[in-house]
């Protein structure tokens, strides 16, 4: 937390840690006692306030186990019970269609492989009238390539256009996109 979270977002991405923080006090509201899901939930530190607020179940999943063990300890020793961690694959979510009124997607989509498997399995579980939040750092050098070859870049390398491209593929609409420095924020809804 110390290097990434106070350190890294900070300097890549201004006052990003408060708009993480505000995006999910909106999923808690707009879940409305509904399971959320937070992904990739690293070490908890976000999904622990979220879950703090909420009446509800909040699903932490990773596929890193050691950032599971991690955010479960911490919800453990905060005496959260409503925070669950799930270890997995961000491109085979292992949940139903439709299961969570809210997700949480803070600062991952830019490391994990595979942009658009990543978005389709979040759209497909997000419950129909649902709120994917996303907030993602990226140093868009590919901004100048052609879309056939950006395609083919890491996420982080890409531009937000491309990222809300994706969620527009996926089905979902954008509500809010907003940037603060090298951090693009955006809210989707899934229709009903």
């Amino acid at each position: 937390d110390p290097l990434v979270v106070h350190g890294a977002f900070r300097l890549f991405g201004g006052r990003l840690n408060d708009l993480v923080m505000e995006q999910g006090r909106a999923a808690v509201a707009v879940a409305a006692g509904e399971p959320i899901l937070d992904m990739p939930v690293g070490t908890g530190y976000f999904t622990l306030e979220m879950a703090r607020h909420h009446d509800g179940l909040v699903v932490g999943l990773d596929i890193a186990r050691g950032m599971v063990e991690e955010a479960r300890e911490r919800a453990v020793a905060a005496g959260v019970p409503n925070l669950v961690t799930v270890q997995a694959d961000s491109h085979h979510l292992p949940f139903p269609d439709g299961t969570f009124a809210a997700i949480t997607c803070s600062n991952g989509l830019q490391v994990i492989p595979g942009l658009v498997p990543s978005v389709r399995e979040l759209a497909r579980v997000l419950a129909p009238g649902g709120t994917l939040f996303v907030s993602v750092v990226l140093a868009p050098v590919g901004a100048a390539l052609p879309e056939a070859t950006r395609e083919h870049l890491p996420t982080l390398l890409r531009p937000g256009r491309d990222v809300a491209r994706e969620l527009a593929r996926a089905g979902l609409q954008t509500s809010t996109s907003s940037r603060a420095r090298l951090a693009t924020l955006v809210e989707a809804t899934k229709p009903f």
